[in-house]
């Protein structure tokens, strides 16, 4: 499994997902697949080279005989180049794991899924920042199990709520979101001047704010039309009473 980052909220998700746990996208699984390969690319992508090795014959060169009464140290040199290229492979493989490590790490700055912390737990025990991920794991299992109670059935106070006690969540922009979704509902049903501008007010950036205020223009002109028709009724039946006998 490797993280990669959904094609519509950005949020990180496992690449086997068949859509994406936080906005609910369909994830193509060839396009998965490929950006997997990506991402294990960037890991791969270590430079490796070898110094003080000037010395070691190229490719199809043969190695020049030593003097007989030196072939004990010639058995020495090749003892030590073969010991630095060993040592020299670990070393890449462990930088490599490191690096790797610390990737998977980083990855979680911005995770919203538990799935992945758990996954760095297990791969990663002796992390020197598994207390922090383990805390932290807590912390998003706690957001994540009181955000899906909300999406279940949290109203707008629950929605407000959240906001206010998670303002790092990831959550936050989907709980406004709806916050502004509902006034708007309650603002057009309600259909008067006081509840669309209370939304205006609420929501001064809000996603219907366009809306609202061609509502509050209607509103405003039909207001006006009912009461020059009311001061035109009365005018009407003031003058019909003085032409009464």
């Amino acid at each position: 499994m490797t993280m990669i980052k959904c094609p519509e909220c950005r949020h990180h998700i496992s690449s086997m997902s068949a859509k994406c746990p936080e906005c609910g996208a369909a994830i193509d699984p060839e396009w998965a697949r490929e950006e997997a390969e990506r991402e294990l690319k960037k890991l791969e992508e270590v430079p490796f080279t070898i110094t003080n090795l000037s010395q070691s014959p190229s490719e199809g060169e043969e190695l020049p005989l030593p003097p007989k009464k030196r072939r004990g140290w010639g058995w020495l040199v090749v003892i030590l180049l073969l010991a630095l290229i060993i040592g020299a492979i670990f070393y890449y493989d462990y930088r490599t794991d490191c690096q790797r490590e610390q990737h998977a790490y980083e990855m979680l700055r911005d995770c919203s899924n538990p799935d992945f912390y758990e996954d760095f737990i297990i791969r990663y025990p002796k992390n020197p920042h598994i207390d922090e991920v383990r805390q932290r794991l807590k912390k998003v299992t706690a957001q994540q199990q009181e955000w899906q109670r909300l999406v279940a059935e949290g109203s707008r106070a629950d929605l407000v709520r959240f906001v206010r006690e998670h303002p790092a969540s990831p959550y936050v922009k989907i709980a406004q979101g709806r916050v502004d979704s509902l006034d708007w509902i309650e603002a057009k049903n309600r259909r008067t001047l006081e509840a669309v501008a209370q939304y205006l007010s609420t929501h001064p950036d809000g996603y219907y704010i366009d809306h609202a205020e061609q509502l509050r223009q209607t509103l405003e002109r039909q207001r006006a039309e009912a009461l020059a028709a009311q001061r035109d009724s009365l005018a009407a039946d003031s003058a019909q009473a003085i032409a009464q006998p």
